[in-house]
């Protein structure tokens, strides 16, 4: 039977089933009265789970109407329609609401139509942390070179008056202190400079798990001084990835570091690695080996998670804020991809993919 031979309501049931985006269709009282697969698939519910229950109870698990209810909105205000952005599990939802109305003009229900965004909102925050990194690039590189040459002057002035002096002298060990903090400074102003201009890479072939044992045996000391156990589950299978180990034991180095300084009193530190086959989300351009980095430590506020690989962000009074951005350069030089989940009190997680060797 063709579209002609159908009535109205099996082709308005045709469409709305076969809608590639997320459909529903919410009476005035909360209750679901249709949904479409997508809607299904995206909250991993059937339609019988959904349909005849309140929307707050399937979408929020709640037992009452959100206060900030968008519905409302559509209801009271009358509309045509409204776009808002909601979060739903880890995906981010563009809603578009269309109140329904009956042939006396009173309200009905909400006719709902939602598209994924995730990978949308991703590419932007993506794009404006590579602005924010372009300018704090030049900044430094105009920084380190306006105080380095200055910051040597100072150094070497220094250590030609101690030579003059006696070491029991007071003078001596109020200069020996100013020799140290320009040292500190020569060594933020060579950070500041590989975050700018990092040094020329030497890539070859090798397993991701070198570079990672070497930072491990590295840390080995502070970690058991700290109370923080390693639990390390390679994949045997992960092949090959063409990086420059020196480059991505700095990443690894700066990443356990935060972990570390996260678990004050000591806890646990998963390093994981794994192969993403070609169809995984996080491996859309070929197979790539993935490192995880999780640990149980206080975590990071939601509200800092967006500028954690921004420069000089730091909440500690020791940190420069240039470790996370310095790994984040790095990995993109690899033309890989690093992100971090973490939950205040419950710890973080860092995700790093590389590609494989061909």
């Amino acid at each position: 039977m063709g579209l002609e031979g159908m009535d109205y309501k099996d082709k308005f049931k045709g469409i709305f089933y076969g809608v590639v985006d997320i459909v529903s269709l919410i009476d005035t009282d909360y209750t679901i009265l249709m949904v479409n697969k997508a809607y299904e698939k995206l909250l991993n519910k059937s339609a019988d789970e959904c349909i005849g229950n309140k929307c707050y109870a399937i979408v929020r698990n709640r037992h009452e109407p959100c206060e900030d209810c968008p519905l409302l909105h559509s209801w009271v205000g009358n509309d045509p329609a409204e776009k808002l952005v909601i979060s739903l599990g880890n995906d981010e939802v563009l809603i578009t609401r269309h109140p329904i109305y009956d042939d006396h003009g009173a309200l009905q229900g909400v006719f709902e139509i939602g598209r994924v965004i995730t990978g949308e909102l991703k590419m932007q925050q993506e794009i404006q942390h590579q602005g924010r990194l372009k300018i704090m690039g030049e900044l430094a590189s105009s920084i380190v070179h306006e105080i380095k040459n200055p910051l040597a002057g100072i150094g070497l002035m220094t250590v030609s008056v101690m030579e003059r002096l006696n070491q029991k002298d007071a003078l001596y060990q109020d200069l020996e202190s100013i020799l140290h903090e320009v040292h500190r400074l020569e060594g933020l102003l060579e950070s500041l400079m590989n975050f700018a201009k990092p040094s020329p890479f030497v890539i070859k072939k090798a397993h991701i798990h070198q570079p990672l044992d070497n930072t491990l045996s590295l840390l080995s000391k502070k970690l058991s001084s700290g109370r923080i156990k390693i639990r390390k589950i390679y994949d045997p299978k992960a092949p090959k990835v063409m990086i420059d180990s020196a480059k991505m034991q700095q990443v690894f180095f700066n990443i356990l570091l935060n972990s570390i300084a996260a678990m004050p009193g000591g806890g646990e530190i998963t390093v994981q690695t794994a192969l993403l086959p070609a169809g995984e989300p996080a491996a859309r351009q070929g197979q790539r080996v993935q490192v995880i980095i999780q640990d149980n430590g206080v975590g990071i506020k939601e509200e800092d998670l967006p500028y954690v690989f921004d420069p000089f962000f730091s909440k500690s009074s020791q940190g420069t804020g240039l470790g996370l951005s310095i790994a984040f350069k790095i990995i993109e030089l690899h033309h890989g991809s690093i992100s971090i989940q973490s939950q205040e009190g419950k710890g973080t997680t860092v995700r790093i993919t590389i590609p494989a060797c061909s």
